[in-house]
């Protein structure tokens, strides 16, 4: 498989188009095109991969693709790789430098290993699955399971938000990026434990304030998350949390009881949502006993926190 059917399958099995990609990406539809029949340029690849993921494996390890080819190559003069790839030895200086084509990547990469291969990076159903000691070894360490976008749209139905936004779990499905992206907001930070590039961040090591953050953090880690999330939101949070997490002697002292950045609304789902899910861009969800609420914290709110009732029973997938 080469680097353009890759992307295009791996965007596919996350159900976006071209133009979607493109506008994810920041490049135009035509570089997609390119990309995807290709041709494009290396430094468009690296733009759509976090969005459309690939897997280039068979190369050394490095932090960009002409870091891996560099080191591939070892001893072996550029000339040398220039000739076996049946390319020049400019286009090989271009792509250690991380230019040029995708197509004489590939080339080049064949050249300097052989086993080289490209994949895409496909959903699959054990990716979600780590809910209720369900674990999925591949992701445990983050608690990972994505959020239905249905789930992700109501709490957008009933709440606002400006200035720069925060998705610091943003996850291999993207859901709330791309469902904050429908809503009309682009001033967007997005990051990940286990994601790639720029992106692979730990939440705990960010510093810098946001206007809000958004996501829906590891259960395993709330306390700890909300925590943080209050040192460096300067406006609003919102979480998507289970509705149990209202009780507990530590959460009331170290959370509940704040009247700086206080809870301002909790958005009651009136049935439970299963996050065990093959697709979570379907627009229905199967239901569980899993019970959450969107958990808005507000830091110019006063006085009580208000509750409010969200009728998510036309999202439950009928059996």
């Amino acid at each position: 498989m080469n680097f353009g059917q890759a992307v295009r399958a791996s965007r596919l099995s996350r159900k976006l188009t071209q133009a979607e990609v493109a506008t994810l990406a920041g490049v135009s539809r035509q570089a997609i095109v390119l990309l995807e029949s290709n041709r494009g340029r290396i430094s468009t690849l690296c733009a759509v991969q976090p969005h459309a993921p690939i897997r280039m494996s068979g190369l050394p390890a490095g932090q960009t693709y002409g870091e891996r080819v560099r080191i591939a190559r070892g001893e072996r003069s550029i000339s040398q790789i220039a000739e076996l790839a049946g390319v020049t030895a400019n286009t090989v200086r271009a792509i250690e430098a991380n230019g040029g084509t995708v197509t004489s990547l590939a080339r080049v990469g064949l050249a300097v290993s052989p086993q080289a291969t490209v994949e895409p990076n496909i959903y699959k159903p054990r990716i979600w699955k780590t809910v209720h000691g369900r674990t999925n070894p591949n992701r445990d360490i983050a608690d990972y399971y994505a959020t239905p976008a249905p789930i992700a749209r109501l709490l957008l139905e009933h709440e606002e938000f400006e200035g720069s936004i925060l998705e610091p779990c943003v996850g291999e499905a993207r859901v709330i990026e791309i469902v904050l992206r429908e809503h009309g907001y682009v001033d967007l930070h997005l990051f990940d434990l286990l994601g790639s590039g720029h992106e692979r961040r730990d939440f705990f090591d960010i510093t810098e304030s946001y206007s809000a953050i958004v996501t829906n953090p590891p259960f395993n880690r709330h306390v700890d998350f909300v925590l943080h999330a209050k040192r460096i939101a300067t406006k609003k949070i919102a979480l998507l949390l289970p509705l149990n997490y209202l009780t507990g002697k530590q959460r009331h002292s170290e959370i509940w009881d704040d009247d700086q950045f206080p809870l301002a609304r909790v958005l009651i789902m009136n049935r439970g949502v299963n996050f065990l899910t093959d697709d979570p861009f379907a627009e229905r969800v199967t239901s569980s006993q899993l019970y959450c609420g969107w958990f808005i914290f507000d830091r110019g709110h006063t006085g009580p926190p208000t509750m409010a009732w969200v009728d998510n029973h036309a999202l439950i997938a009928r059996r």
